[in-house]
């Protein structure tokens, strides 16, 4: 309060003795029309940036700018209707509605001494900023608060949320709150305690702030609270000192309901971490109201993660016995000192009543595998685990060393991909299984371990794989087990995977898989062995490996670009290709095919934004001559359409009899403000035997 009414007085004196300069509305329009700043401010809605401020500080950090709205930043199209680039434009028809350019002064026409100010469509404030629907605002001075960070491929304001614009507060501010110091993080004790509580974060929408009744999301230091996050097919809550300038802290708190501590309950929950550092901690309190104020009480939990790449410890305990009997609240602390990377915590799965978050058995019910202990082998191979996709892609051995039996599998591991041991391909009724297998490490090093499944489409290519967490630290001192408990709700054919993760990608020896189901059951009493197809084509298909800044095989710098390492949105494995939109940008890899043979091509891509598009750009090739077969089907007119789920481009094609080669090339192209991503991952080509 006390800088806003400096900032108001500052304005006073400069209205009265600046005579010829028109009042504005204090304490936010700091700017009197024709004036220009001499100050670069410091981001806060009483002393925005400037736009050379903002233009210099692009750190991703949440801040106010002001300016004068003087134009926008148009789409350009060429004769064909094609696409082709953005262009600033200072007058009027204005034919865009998602941004503004806003500058020192109300008649500058200098698109390098503008700031471009990202609006998303729909929301408040494009429908009250924009300028194809109010080309007055044109001269108008803006407040706008944003993200300081690149757009149009320059510095800008983005994800906006909030503006004074004629006097007129428009949108939500981000941040800000004052907090009681009695009772920082708003506890309510008036309301009646919980007796159980629980949260799986199936609720949340992917970098979208969390809440939720009865859950409290709070900042106590920096812009951003926990948000939720979404990576196929894990849901869970997550914080990070993205947008926090280097060297400053990030304090967010989530907080359950109110509840009464029961002495035979137990409270659980999982967490993963991502570049974690010693200036970051997640730490658990139990907090209490006493006398009004707040009171809060460390609780060490051991096994949170201080390692790994985004591996899941489940079933952290938090031992609340010494308040059996006290009504209070469990609360997530979340603090980290920005460094040279986004340090990241999630958390997950938080439960409390009877049994907490105990691992479930191997199930009951009738028992689907008939070689669950690896007895019996045929060709390499225990007979019923070799899937004839790429589901099994794990060197596989018989061993000895067995839990029970005379042997188990092992499957060999491989620090630059990760591995699969799959089944046969099983139809699937609807109902509830509990897949369970048990692991140890074939050498003194240690291992992990993940058990899942993956739906088979009709043409035989697997879907998006779900998985169960990771089993870590797994040794060759004994076999350790875990339980998966996955539920269809209709008839479906599917393989069961053990992944054997690229970290450590150490040897994993397996025994005594067992399937279980009360209500489901195989269609048929079994499986089905198709025809086996050759395998894919492709080299490196998932992006898993990388030499310098290009995928393996698809290092060709002049039909590679715009890409990099994605290892946070992945369709399989561990790694994608991110791709930006700033230019017709491709990816493309020649692979040696036969002609007159029948092939599947496939890949997948995400396409979760309104300012990139793509689409295949493929061709059947004939020595070094591109062959025109099946340009409707390769290398179609239309574009991607956005999604926030992988979608699959997939086509069963017939090889022209000259081909000996298929240029399989994908391409990324300009959009909106170009500011966005597509992702690739999974490509395939596979000869399909009729």
């Amino acid at each position: 309060m006390k800088k806003i009414l400096n900032a108001l007085f500052l304005t006073l004196l400069t209205v009265f003795t600046f005579s010829s300069c028109s009042d504005v509305p204090a304490p936010y329009d700091i700017l009197g029309e024709g004036d220009v700043p001499g100050l670069t401010g410091d981001g806060t809605k009483e002393n925005p940036y400037n736009i050379e401020a903002a233009q210099q500080k692009q750190d991703g950090s949440i801040a106010w700018v002001q300016g004068y709205i003087v134009g926008a930043i148009e789409n350009v199209y060429d004769d064909k209707g094609e696409f082709a680039g953005n262009k600033a434009s200072f007058t009027a028809p204005f034919t865009i509605t998602s941004n503004v350019l806003i500058a020192e002064s109300p008649d500058e026409t200098n698109e390098s001494k503008c700031l471009p100010v990202k609006i998303k469509n729909g929301s408040e404030l494009s429908t009250a900023l924009n300028l194809k629907d109010h080309p007055e605002n044109k001269g108008g001075i803006l407040l706008i608060q944003g993200e300081l960070s690149a757009g149009f491929g320059k510095a800008a304001l983005i994800n906006t949320t909030a503006a004074v614009f004629n006097n007129k507060e428009i949108g939500e501010e981000q941040g800000g709150e004052d907090l009681d110091p009695d009772n920082p993080l708003g506890l309510d004790t008036s309301v009646a305690p919980l007796v159980d509580l629980s949260n799986n974060f199936d609720d949340v929408q992917h970098q979208a702030d969390y809440s939720k009744a009865g859950w409290i999301n709070k900042a106590v230091k920096g812009n951003r609270i926990w948000q939720g996050a979404i990576y196929d097919p894990q849901k869970y809550l997550a914080a990070s000192t993205y947008g926090v300038n280097s060297g400053e802290t990030a304090e967010y708190w989530f907080v359950t309901p109110y509840f009464t501590v029961n002495a035979d309950k137990q409270f659980t929950f999982k967490a993963t971490v991502n570049k974690y550092s010693e200036t970051m901690s997640l730490k658990v309190f139990f907090l209490q109201m006493k006398d009004g104020k707040m009171e809060r009480h460390e609780i060490s939990v051991t096994g949170i993660p201080t390692s790994g790449t985004y591996q899941w410890t489940s079933d952290l305990k938090v031992d609340l016995s010494t308040y059996a009997g006290q009504n209070g609240f469990v609360g997530f602390q979340y603090m980290a000192m920005r460094g040279e990377e986004v340090q990241t915590y999630g958390i997950d799965d938080i439960l409390y009543g009877e049994g907490g978050g105990e691992v479930p058995g191997p199930g009951e019910g009738t028992e689907l595998l008939t070689n669950g202990g690896f007895e019996n082998w045929a060709d390499g191979y225990p007979t019923g685990w070799k899937s004839v996709s790429t589901a099994s892609s794990a060197t596989l051995e018989q061993s000895t060393d067995k839990r029970s039996g005379t042997s188990s599998v092992l499957v060999k591991g491989d620090p630059s991909s990760n591995k699969r041991l799959g089944s046969i391909e099983m139809t699937l009724k609807a109902g509830t299984y509990v897949f369970s297998a048990y692991f140890k490490a074939a050498t003194a090093d240690k291992t992990s371990a993940r058990l899942g499944y993956v739906p088979i489409d009709e043409a035989g290519k697997p879907g998006s794989y779900v998985y169960d967490e990771y089993v870590n630290e797994i040794t060759n001192a004994d076999w350790v087990t875990k339980s998966y408990t996955f539920s269809l709700t209709e008839e479906k054919k599917i393989c069961l995977v053990v992944m054997n993760p690229k970290s450590p990608g150490k040897d994993l020896l397996i025994d005594d898989a067992s399937l279980k189901t009360e209500d489901g059951g195989i269609v048929g009493g079994g499986g089905v062995d198709p025809e086996p197809e050759q395998g894919n084509l492709v080299i490196n298909p998932g992006f898993e490996n990388w030499t310098a800044a290009l995928p393996t095989a698809w290092d060709n710098a002049t039909y590679n670009t715009g890409i990099t390492k994605e290892a946070s949105i992945v369709h399989g494995g561990n790694f994608s290709v991110k791709q930006d939109a700033t230019a017709t940008n491709k990816l493309q890899q020649e692979i040696t095919i036969e002609g007159g043979k029948t092939y599947r091509i496939s890949y997948w891509y995400l396409d979760n934004t309104p300012n990139a598009r793509t689409r295949p750009w493929i061709f059947w090739v004939d020595g070094t001559t591109t062959l025109n077969d099946h340009v409707n089907d390769l290398r179609p007119s239309t574009y991607s359409v956005d999604n926030v789920e992988w979608q699959q481009y997939s086509k069963t094609l017939l090889a022209p009899a000259t081909a000996n080669k298929l240029r399989f090339e994908v391409r990324t192209y300009k959009e909106g403000d170009n500011s966005g991503f597509i992702y690739f991952d999974d490509f395939e080509v596979v000869e399909v035997k009729e």
